[in-house]
């Protein structure tokens, strides 16, 4: 339990780190259905993070999602 809450704080901490910056964000949506696409990570919230495709569309996710590597977070080019 404690390793869990670690983990979860360092990924908290990765993503102030990220805040504002342009990222590409790849998504696992589960049966071989994997969305890429840019945007900016705009808020964060002690659970959640949001973050604003290029077409102004915004979407959120939990900080969960990147320890179980549904989301992979990598730099634009």
């Amino acid at each position: 339990m404690r390793a869990i809450r670690r983990d979860l704080e360092n990924v908290k901490t990765a993503m102030r780190n990220l805040e504002g910056k342009r990222m590409l964000l790849e998504i696992n949506r589960g049966r071989n259905k994997i969305d890429k696409f840019e945007g900016v990570i705009s808020k964060l919230y002690p659970a959640i993070f949001t973050v604003t495709e290029d077409s102004g569309k915004q979407q959120s996710y939990s900080y969960n999602d990147i320890l179980s590597r549904n989301i992979k977070i990598y730099n634009a080019k």
